[in-house]
């Protein structure tokens, strides 16, 4: 009886720890089965490529493709730029009347004078070049403006006065043949005071 008790002890052990071990092992199908399915459910991999190294000097066909969003047709990457045409830095702002013109034109000609009563032309160059802009500003406002004709005349001349001065002052900083401030400064107080006793809207 002890020996069936004790075989009987054991078959019930076995059969426990069978019940066990197959528990385990189907909860590890179970795992392997979830995990495995879910191997698919991820985002793609994107594939990864090398980016190409373009030795300097490397010539390529522009033919067919594009770089960065812009193809190289109908533009030249070669094309010479005239510093002179560009917007200099300090521009000045254009004004909103010809009165408000006039007024930024006389603070810009002190200053321009300053700077070359204290010998010091080129701490104003940048102004001599923002002065063009303005006084096309002042042209293009005095011939659409409502004033008579005699006053338009009277103020364009003064314009063409400033833009002839000033622009001669230019040539000779740029040592092209133009004239010194000294030599022109008349001619511009002349034409800006003309400016400043108009009656301008």
């Amino acid at each position: 009886m002890k020996i069936q008790k004790s075989l009987s002890g054991k078959f019930l052990m076995s059969n426990s720890l069978l019940f066990l071990n197959a528990s385990r092992f189907l909860a590890l199908v179970t795992m392997l089965g979830y995990t495995g399915s879910m191997v698919g459910c991820g985002p793609p991999e994107t594939p990864t490529t090398a980016t190409p190294v373009v030795e300097e000097g490397d010539e390529h066909d522009h033919e067919g493709h594009d770089h960065e969003g812009h193809d190289h047709e109908g533009h030249d990457h070669s094309a010479a730029i005239d510093i002179d045409e560009l917007m200099p830095l300090d521009a000045a702002p254009t004004p909103e009347s010809l009165s408000e013109g006039v007024a930024q034109l006389v603070a810009m000609r002190d200053t321009i004078s300053d700077g070359f009563t204290a010998n010091d032309p080129e701490s104003v160059h940048d102004q001599l070049h923002s002065i063009g802009g303005l006084l096309e500003s002042l042209e293009d406002m005095v011939e659409s403006s409502e004033m008579s004709d005699a006053v338009k005349k009277e103020a364009a001349q003064a314009v063409e006065a400033l833009f002839e001065s000033f622009g001669d002052v230019d040539a000779k900083l740029h040592g092209e043949d133009g004239k010194d401030y000294a030599d022109v400064s008349d001619k511009i107080n002349s034409a800006v005071e003309a400016l400043s006793n108009l009656e301008l809207p």
